[in-house]
């Protein structure tokens, strides 16, 4: 700060830089205020006149040090590329959230509509194969009782023959009866049981057949395990899966063991079978797909759909040559 005559001499002046007035009298012309270069940095001045009351002209210079405002706009920067990057990283969180929630919706939307083709296909199948099993059940029904009546009236040597026809007619009317049963949608009879009991029962219905082919079947449960489910299906589903581990394993062994993690219980079929080729396994929950020559590919198809009408999820891991696992999880 400086006060100077109206010759523009200082008569006095203060600085808080020791012995330096950054003052250029050069540059005062008829500006008010202008910024120049110093060694102290850039100085903001304002330079005005004044006349007292006793007459005479005066001058004020203030001088004002901008490094302060330097510092304070080189801060102000960090901070805006601070803030901007922050908001920026939040946006593109925000973005790439809603992506992903989006396509959630959209793949559920497309499962939706899957499930719905999938269901109304199948009611047209199961409607046109109701109509053709009537229609073959009837005239076979009128065959069998035939072959009753030809069996007590033909000749011994002839009886084993309409045996063997009584034997094939009633092989095709189980054939038909589990083509409708699979295309019909699964309606469930909730009960609570112990799933070892039901284990126990599946096991009695199968060891004739794994007596003959020589497998040991075993099972195992980390504790007490209660199902709220449907009784027949379930074992329905359990016997389908233990038979098909049984006739893989070829007098290996078959293990079933279960756990209960949380609200989720695991059941899990092994089997030391020969395993499944990877063009079979994505087929192996197909209907009427089998590689057995005796089977329909009715078993793994319906105990899919008994695992799916109780919210719960069944998967295959198999190795060539080690055998498969199939896991289940129910709530």
């Amino acid at each position: 700060m400086a006060l100077l005559d109206e010759n523009r001499d200082i008569l006095s002046w203060s600085s808080q830089f020791e012995g330096y007035l950054p003052l250029s009298l050069r540059r005062i012309k008829e500006e008010e205020s202008w910024v120049i270069d110093s060694p102290a940095g850039k100085i903001f001045n304002i330079f005005s006149s004044f006349s007292p009351e006793e007459g005479g002209t005066y001058y004020l210079y203030l001088g004002y040090s901008l490094k302060n405002l330097e510092e304070m706009i080189a801060y102000s920067r960090r901070n805006f590329v601070l803030v901007f990057g922050s908001i920026f990283v939040i946006g593109l969180v925000f973005f790439f959230g809603f992506y992903k929630l989006q396509r959630y919706y959209l793949q559920k939307e497309k499962e939706a509509d899957e499930e719905r083709n999938e269901k109304e296909r199948y009611r047209e199948i199961s409607a046109f194969t109701s109509g053709v099993a009537h229609e073959i059940k009837n005239p076979l029904n009128s065959l069998y009782l035939l072959c009753e009546l030809l069996q007590r009236k033909v000749p011994e040597e002839l009886k084993e023959e309409v045996s063997l026809g009584k034997e094939e007619m009633q092989k095709i009317s189980r054939i038909i009866d589990q083509f409708s049963t699979s295309l019909k949608p699964i309606k469930l009879n909730k009960e609570t049981f112990l799933l070892s009991e039901l284990m126990a029962s599946v096991h009695e219905s199968l060891k004739k057949e794994w007596s003959q082919r020589g497998v040991a079947v075993r099972y195992s449960e980390s504790s007490t395990i209660v199902l709220d489910a449907d009784k027949g299906l379930m074992s329905q589903a359990l016997s389908n899966l233990l038979k098909n581990a049984i006739e893989a394993s070829n007098g290996g062994e078959v293990l079933t063991k279960a756990r209960q993690e949380r609200k989720r219980i695991f059941i899990v079929v092994e089997d030391r079978g020969k395993g499944i080729d990877d063009e079979d396994l994505a087929r192996i929950f197909e209907p009427f797909f089998s590689r057995k020559e005796k089977g329909m590919g009715i078993g793994l198809y319906l105990t899919k759909k008994i695992i799916e009408a109780h919210q719960g999820k069944i998967e295959v891991q198999t190795k060539t040559g080690e055998g498969t696992t199939v896991l289940i999880q129910l709530p």
